[in-house]
C-alpha cells in the first residue's frame, strides 16, 4: 500500500496550514462577518493558482500532465474572477463587489460557450497527447500524498456546506484560500517529486 499512498505529512502542506491560521485570525481580529466579492481577500487567495500554473509550466517533466493541470488551474483562476465579470462588469456604486450576471448583456451567452470550448479543448489536448503514459509514470514512481487530497476533500464539503447550509462566507472564502493552498502543495509535491 505504502508504493502507491504516501501517508507522510508533506512539509509544504504547513503552508496550507499557516494560510488557515493566518485567515481566522484576521477574521477574529478584524471582526469580519462577511468576505464580499473581489475583496483583497479573495484576490489575494488566488495567489496560490498563479504558483501552480508557473510551477506546471516550469516541469521539464511529464509535460503532457503538468501542461493540463496548467489548463485546469487556470480554469479555476478564471472562475475566480467569473470569467471576466469581476474585472469589466461591476454594478455602479457596487464598488466593485457586486456584478451583473452575462445574461445582462447582448452577448453574454458567449462567456459561457467560450467556457465550454476551453473545458473541451483541454479535455482534447490531454487525450490526443495520450495523458494515461504521464499519470502511470507518475503514480509508479510517485505516492499519492493521502493527507494532502485528504484535506482537499474536508475543505470542500466545508466550503459546499457553509455555503449551501450556513450561508456563510466567510467559512466559504476561508476554505477555498485553503484549497488552493492545498492545490499548489500538491502540485509542488508532484513537481518536486517529478524532477
Amino acid at each position: 500500500m505504502k508504493k502507491y499512498i504516501n501517508f507522510s505529512f508533506d512539509k509544504i502542506n504547513f503552508l496550507a496550514v499557516v494560510v488557515l491560521i493566518l485567515s481566522v485570525l484576521w477574521v477574529k481580529i478584524y471582526n469580519i462577518s462577511e468576505i464580499m466579492e473581489n475583496t483583497i481577500y479573495e484576490n489575494i487567495a488566488v495567489l496560490p493558482l498563479l504558483a501552480g500554473i508557473f510551477l506546471c509550466i516550469k516541469s521539464k517533466n511529464h509535460k503532457v500532465f503538468f501542461n493540463f493541470i496548467a489548463l485546469i488551474l487556470f480554469l479555476a483562476l478564471a472562475r475566480e474572477f467569473s470569467y471576466g465579470r469581476v474585472p469589466f462588469c461591476a454594478i455602479e456604486g457596487s464598488n466593485g463587489h457586486f456584478f451583473y450576471p452575462w445574461s445582462h448583456y447582448k452577448y453574454g451567452c458567449i462567456a459561457h460557450i467560450a467556457v465550454v470550448l476551453y473545458i473541451v479543448a483541454a479535455f482534447l489536448y490531454a487525450l490526443l497527447n495520450k495523458i494515461w503514459v504521464d499519470v502511470s509514470e507518475i503514480l509508479k514512481k510517485i505516492p499519492v500524498p493521502f493527507w494532502s487530497f485528504f484535506a482537499v476533500f474536508i475543505c470542500i464539503l466545508v466550503q459546499v456546506y457553509s455555503e449551501h447550509k450556513l450561508e456563510n462566507t466567510v467559512i466559504e472564502e476561508i476554505m477555498e484560500f485553503v484549497i488552493y493552498t492545498l492545490t499548489f502543495c500538491i502540485v509542488w509535491f508532484y513537481y518536486k517529486k517529478s524532477k
